[in-house]
C-alpha cells in the first residue's frame, strides 16, 4: 500500500527484525536490519535519527552472532555520527559508546574497554541518574566484562549495586531483577564464594521454573545453583542440576548470543570440577574433552 521505501514499512521491517533478534534467530534478524539500514541510508540520508538507530540494531545483532569487528566498526560509526550530530552528552551517542566498549569486551581488548566503560558509566550517572535504565544496563555490561576478564571480585562488586538497585526499582519478582541475582551468584561462585551463592542460585531457579522454565536462563540458574553446591561438597546433590543445567543450554545454544556462551562454558567446567571433588576421575575427564 505504502510502497516498499516508506517510513512505516521500514519501521515494520525493522521490528520484526526486532522479533527474530529476540527469539534468537540472529541471522535472520540481520537481513532484516541490513535491509531497513540500505533503505534508510538511501532514502533519509547517512546522519537521520532512523538510520542511526538502523546502524545500532544491525550493530547489535553482529555482535550476538560473534560478528566482534564488524559489530566494532558500526558502533564505532554511529558513536563518531551522534557525537557530532547530537553532541558528547545525548543520551544516544552515550549508548554508542556502551555499545562499543561492550564490542572492545568482547574481543578481548579490555584497557580500551575499561577505560571506556569508566567514561560511559560517569556520564550516564552525571546526566541521566545513578538508578536510571541506561546506568543500570552499562552497569550489568560492566559486570559482565570483569567476569568474562577474570577479575570476579569487581565483577561482584558492580553486580551487587546492580542487583540492589533492580530490586529497588522492580521489585523480586522480575526477570531483570533475577538476571541480575544469577550474574551476582557468577560472581560469587567464581571466588568459590559457594555458601553465598547458592541462595541467589535458589532464588533464580525457582523463579525460572515458574515463569520460563524453557528459557536457557533456567537451566544456567540451575547449573549456578548445582555449582553452589557442589563446592559445599553436597554432590549428589549437585550432580542432576549441573547435568540438566548444561543439556539444557546445550539445547538451546542457538538461541544463545554468542557472549553469552560464556555461562555455557562455565557450567562445563562445574561438571570436571565436581566429578573430581567426588572422586570419579573417568567422568571429570570425559566433560574436560
Amino acid at each position: 500500500m505504502l510502497g516498499p521505501e516508506h517510513p512505516e514499512t521500514t519501521t515494520s521491517i525493522s521490528d520484526l527484525g526486532n522479533i527474530y533478534r529476540a527469539r534468537g534467530k540472529y541471522a535472520m534478524a540481520e537481513t532484516l536490519y541490513t535491509q531497513t539500514l540500505e533503505i534508510r541510508r538511501r532514502v533519509l540520508g547517512a546522519e537521520h535519527p532512523s538510520t542511526l538507530a538502523a546502524i545500532n540494531n544491525l550493530a547489535a545483532v553482529f555482535g550476538d552472532q560473534g560478528k566482534y569487528a564488524q559489530a566494532e566498526a558500526l558502533d564505532r560509526h554511529a558513536f563518531e555520527l551522534r557525537s557530532r550530530v547530537l553532541g558528547p552528552d545525548h543520551p544516544e551517542t552515550l549508548m554508542s559508546m556502551s555499545n562499543l566498549a561492550s564490542d572492545y569486551s568482547y574481543e578481548r581488548k579490555y584497557p580500551q574497554a575499561e577505560a571506556l566503560f569508566a567514561q560511559t558509566l560517569e556520564a550516564k550517572r552525571r546526566i541521566t541518574g545513578s538508578q536510571s535504565r541506561h546506568t543500570l544496563n552499562t552497569l550489568s555490561d560492566v559486570a559482565f566484562m570483569y567476569q568474562r576478564e577474570g577479575k570476579y571480585a569487581l565483577a561482584e562488586s558492580y553486580a551487587a549495586e546492580l542487583l540492589a538497585a533492580w530490586r529497588h526499582n522492580l521489585g523480586a519478582q522480575s526477570a531483570v531483577t533475577m538476571e541480575a541475582a544469577a550474574d551476582l551468584a557468577l560472581a560469587q561462585l567464581s571466588q568459590r564464594k559457594f555458601a553465598e551463592s547458592e541462595p541467589l542460585a535458589r532464588e533464580a531457579v525457582e523463579f525460572n521454573l515458574k515463569t520460563q522454565p524453557d528459557d536457557w536462563e533456567r537451566f544456567r540458574a540451575e547449573s549456578l545453583l548445582g555449582g553452589s553446591l557442589a563446592g559445599q561438597k553436597k554432590c549428589a546433590e549437585a550432580e542432576p542440576l549441573l547435568l540438566e543445567g548444561y543439556q539444557g543450554m546445550q539445547a538451546r545454544k542457538d538461541l544463545i548470543a554468542v557472549p553469552e556462551r560464556y555461562h555455557l562454558d562455565r557450567a562445563r567446567e562445574w561438571l570436571v570440577e565436581l566429578y573430581n571433588a567426588w572422586g570419579k576421575p573417568d567422568k571429570a575427564a570425559t566433560w574436560r574433552n
